[in-house]
């Protein structure tokens, strides 16, 4: 029994194994950097829902919310620079016709997908901690670079 279950394991690690060299390696490098930022969001996105469960002050939550915005932004630039590198590139072009490249970036934006969906408590608790604090001006000036850096996040959507 546990003979045929190692056969079947190393069969299936076999077959996803080939899957993976059926992508062009420059078509896997491009997919591969326009992954890093995105990296870098998601690693924006836990740090905050860290730090916000540390939060015990006003300074706190300013430091936690301002690192969130430096990150967030720092995707969005390499995520536009992604975009303006290989807007012409006809490697990209040819992407949208192989269907490997696009099982391979379907199958990223749907684990994306659930990655941010799985993220909305996180910003929500950040909205209500802001909303709860007093309307100083350092809690202003960060509900405004929240609501600008999200605005940012979701021109990359149009």
């Amino acid at each position: 029994m546990n003979w045929k279950f190692a056969v079947f394991l190393g069969s299936a690690l076999f077959v996803l194994n080939l899957a993976a060299f059926g992508l062009d390696p420059e078509k896997q490098a491009i997919i591969d950097r326009y992954k890093q930022p995105f990296a870098v969001y998601l690693s924006a996105i836990n740090d905050l829902g860290s730090a916000l469960d540390a939060v015990t002050t006003e300074s706190d939550l300013i430091k936690a919310a301002d690192k969130f915005c430096d990150q967030a932004n720092k995707f969005v630039d390499e995520f536009n620079a992604n975009k303006e590198r290989f807007a012409d590139s006809q490697i990209v072009k040819s992407m949208g016709e192989d269907p490997d490249s696009k099982k391979t970036m379907a199958d990223y934006m749907e684990s994306l997908k659930s990655k941010l969906v799985d993220a909305r408590p996180i910003f929500d608790h950040l909205i209500s901690s802001l909303s709860r604090h007093s309307d100083s001006r350092e809690i202003n000036r960060v509900r405004d670079r929240v609501a600008a850096t999200f605005q940012r996040i979701q021109l990359l959507y149009m």
